[in-house]
């Protein structure tokens, strides 16, 4: 087993995607510039257990009567927070149109109340293996509490690495596209 993935009961969690330099940029941004996070949020990196990808991002959010909803630009009194929401591959049988925003062919859903918030200010008294060790106690209540998400972390298909290979691909595409428009080919 590598440096990176860690046994969470009979599940592997893959670190791989959110390193401590990940960390480390996440928490600067949070001391330093965190006035300036967009609207709708940014994306850091991510944690995988099985065929769950748990996108770790800074969101601003409004708490309400003990919960945290995301509001729009009107709202009041935004805060800072740290999320992790689970994603995972779409069932066919679904009832529900799945996510399919980036990469065609992929497409994906996420478990409404699964999502990890952690406070700005709490998640800056952390350290990268308090934050790792915090996460996944509550990853591991959170795929307990949830059926589809058991499901999900006992598979490995390969989906999400097949996305990364995917998005990848666009992604140069389209750099070489931009080139190709700079350079008047």
């Amino acid at each position: 087993m590598s440096q990176t993935v860690k046994k969470l009961g009979k599940y592997d969690v893959d670190w791989q995607h959110f390193s401590l330099q990940d960390f480390l940029e996440l928490r600067w941004r949070l001391l330093h510039d965190y006035d300036a996070v967009l609207p709708g949020g940014e994306y850091f990196g991510q944690v995988r257990c099985g065929d769950i990808c748990y996108d770790i991002q800074i969101e601003w959010l409004e708490a309400e009567g003990g919960e945290i909803a995301a509001k729009d630009s009107e709202a009041p009194e935004l805060e800072l927070f740290v999320t992790m929401s689970p994603f995972f591959p779409h069932e066919k049988e679904a009832v529900n149109a799945p996510y399919e925003e980036l990469v065609p062919g992929m497409p994906y859903d996420t478990q409404r109340g699964a999502s990890l918030v952690y406070a700005r200010h709490a998640f800056l008294q952390m350290g990268y293996e308090d934050f790792q060790h915090l996460a996944e106690q509550d990853m591991a209540g959170k795929i307990a509490a949830f059926p589809r998400l058991q499901q999900e972390a006992a598979k490995m298909t390969g989906f999400w690495d097949r996305h990364d290979a995917i998005l990848c691909r666009l992604r140069q595409e389209e750099e070489e596209k931009g080139e190709r428009e700079d350079t008047g080919e």
